[in-house]
């Protein structure tokens, strides 16, 4: 491949594919780790509440080292790093430990190879049609945790929680720290619009005196917010309603497969038809499969298992391929880096509370259907806000892309 946007794109989306199969595959660790160390759902989850939370809280931190750094030094370093914390978590007896080596230090590395990097390079190398460049990139997300989550599930049955994070380090360090000694930012003039356009020189300075920077913060907050809900949980509701745990990871899974559609999709449509109206659609399809997740319990039929993988399905990864497409065409710049990472703060927050809120109603109320509820008004709350965005600048929709 000798077109170097086109590699950009790939190897963006490889390592986007691994980090968020590790970090999705945690639903498989779920229930292993709660009979392992014998605690509640709650406090098991905030294992994984502090790798989302590291996810925004480490915005600012990784988009400063990405500005400095670039997007090769960058993940490689995050990489062995990350290798290091899972091997020393395989080795943890004890929950707190497990919270610091997994969920801090192994969420920060994870929070540097994701989403907020791999999407400045494609917004980057594209600028004019960076709503499918960035879905595009956005793809790996789906296929890492289509292949990555079942392949926990196998790993954990069979060589263990511990095991399964050695794998989780070998992938670090024999895909992603190879493959990104390849990656690059694109030339200066690639990332500047064509004159007459009224780009505008942003810092993080004037940036956060922008209602728009707010606005958009709050739709990722709301966003990120509901979707962690549902991808931590639903495999220990499916199993609570009688469906086996194979089928239930399989199902996890298949959103991801379907997400693949998904989000390219979105990319596509939100090029041209508009941001907030493709997020309105996205989280309506949401808000209907949640329903028909629903519905297992009443019924317990299949049925509707299969419903939820296809229409939560179609909206999976919407938040990032919308909120990051926006916040470009608003920031763009030498500083976007770093304005995207202020913005990505409002990220681990949401995500971490979303996990943990869904275990600590399901403890309150022995039910998830009230934390359910809870991510349909978190997606509502998240379209209002979007709505709210005003951007300066659209980008061109007609600029060629890999096929």
């Amino acid at each position: 491949m000798t077109d170097p946007a086109r590699r950009a794109l790939l190897i963006a989306g490889v390592t986007l594919a691994i980090q968020n199969g590790i970090v999705m595959a945690f639903a498989v660790l779920y229930l292993p780790l709660v009979e392992e160390f014998r605690t509640s759902r709650a406090d098991v989850a905030a294992v994984q509440s502090a790798v989302l939370l590291l996810t925004g809280f480490g915005g600012p931190l990784v988009g400063w080292a990405f500005d400095r750094l670039g997007p090769r030094r960058l993940h490689q370093s995050a990489a062995v790093l990350g290798a290091v914390a899972f091997v020393v978590a395989s080795r943890v007896t004890s929950l707190p430990a497990l919270v610091v080596t997994y969920g801090l230090i192994g969420g920060l590395m994870l929070a540097a190879l994701g989403g907020q990097t791999n999407m400045v390079v494609a917004a980057l190398w594209y600028p004019r049609a960076r709503g499918r460049a960035i879905a595009l990139v956005d793809l790996g997300t789906g296929f890492g945790a289509f292949c990555v989550i079942p392949l926990g599930q196998v790993l954990v049955t069979t060589i263990g929680w511990r095991g399964t994070l050695l794998v989780w380090a070998g992938l670090l360090l024999f895909i992603v720290v190879p493959l990104n000694s390849f990656q690059r930012l694109p030339p200066a003039a690639v990332t500047t619009l064509a004159s007459g356009e009224g780009v505008r020189a942003w810092s993080v300075g004037t940036a956060v005196r922008e209602s728009t920077f707010w606005w958009l913060a709050a739709a990722v907050f709301c966003g990120s917010c509901a979707f962690p809900i549902m991808n931590t949980h639903m495999v220990a509701y499916a199993i609570g309603r009688g469906v086996t745990p194979d089928r239930a990871a399989t199902a996890l899974g298949a959103v991801s497969l379907v997400s693949l559609l998904g989000r390219y999709g979105t990319g596509w449509l939100s090029d041209r038809i508009g941001r907030a109206v493709t997020l309105t659609l996205a989280y309506g399809s949401a808000a209907v499969g949640i329903a028909c997740l629903s519905m297992l319990a009443f019924t317990g039929r299949g049925f509707w298992l299969v419903l939820y993988v296809v229409l939560y399905g179609l909206a999976q990864g919407s938040t990032g391929i919308v909120s990051s497409a926006r916040a470009a065409d608003v920031f763009a710049g030498a500083s976007f880096g770093a304005i995207f990472g202020w913005i990505t703060l409002a990220v681990g927050p949401s995500q971490a509370f979303g996990a943990w809120i869904g275990g600590r109603i399901f403890d309150v109320t022995a039910s998830y259907l009230p934390a359910f509820a809870f991510a349909v008004t978190a997606l509502v709350a998240g379209v209002v806000a979007m709505w709210q965005v005003r951007v300066t600048r659209t980008s061109n929709p007609d600029e060629a892309l890999p096929a």
